[in-house]
């Protein structure tokens, strides 16, 4: 399994991403995502129905992403976001698939993303390299140059049943020109060599999102950057000990 002793870097230290590390990861090394591909025909009916009936809930995800271009076409809907559990239905409606992602060590997050026809999704960097990020194709309406995903400069094609995995610490993007939309798994998971610090990378990204709030809060704003500062160590502080209790009253 790839591994190497790199530091985490996150992008809200604002110091540039080393770029020292592979981009695309080989599913092999990853068997409960084998497993996934390989009896995809049967788990592919469980998700288009999930998918179909909840059609309707996609929502854009720009108060997350604020800062990139989604040109009105780049939906989501989360199930579960660094580490915090936000909704079971997953796990109700495709328990076979979602028993195959429960066996990926590290398993963070997971969402199922749409990107309409003819829409982008610009080239933006995520917020840290001790996870890699997993793309399932569920609804993949074309291939290149019509329908791809770009990681540092190199282009991909998804595949019906098939993951692509790559470290989104890089720059990259999306697009859609094709008339259909384009449908994806997304799941991360904490890279091997950094699993024991899954509780407090995911607690630092957690806060991260909720420190975009301070330039929306007067108050905050207008404070001095080390007050800032200590304010996200105490958010970061109280994350770290309720994601887990909050996790425990949740279904499932």
């Amino acid at each position: 399994m790839p591994e190497n002793k790199n530091h985490i870097w996150y992008a809200s230290s604002m110091r540039p991403y080393p770029g020292n590390e592979p981009w695309f990861y080989d599913t092999k090394h990853y068997q409960p995502l084998v497993e996934i591909e390989n009896q995809w025909d049967e788990l592919k009916g469980e998700v288009a129905s999930f998918v179909k009936e909840k059609d309707s809930k996609f929502l854009s995800n720009k108060a997350v992403y604020e800062n990139i271009d989604i040109n009105n076409g780049w939906s989501v809907i989360v199930f579960l976001f660094w580490g915090l559990k936000l909704s079971n239905e997953f796990k109700k409606k495709c328990p076979k698939t979602a028993a195959y992602l429960k066996q990926v060590p590290g398993y963070v997050s997971l969402s199922i993303s749409q990107l309409a026809p003819h829409s982008t999704l610009a080239e933006h960097t995520g917020d840290t390299n001790a996870m890699l990020r997993c793309h399932l194709g569920v609804e993949i309406p074309g291939k290149l140059p019509d329908c791809g995903l770009i990681v540092n400069a190199e282009k991909k094609n998804w595949e019906e049943g098939k993951w692509i995995i790559f470290n989104d610490a890089y720059k990259h993007g999306a697009w859609n020109d094709t008339d259909k939309r384009r449908i994806v798994i997304i799941m991360d998971f904490i890279r091997p060599e950094f699993l024991k610090q899954k509780n407090l990378v995911c607690a630092f990204i957690l806060t991260r999102h909720v420190s975009y709030l301070y330039h929306k809060i007067n108050v905050i704003a207008k404070m001095p950057v080390f007050v800032k500062t200590i304010l996200f160590g105490f958010i970061l502080g109280v994350i770290y000990v309720m994601k887990p209790v909050y996790n425990l009253f949740r279904i499932g």
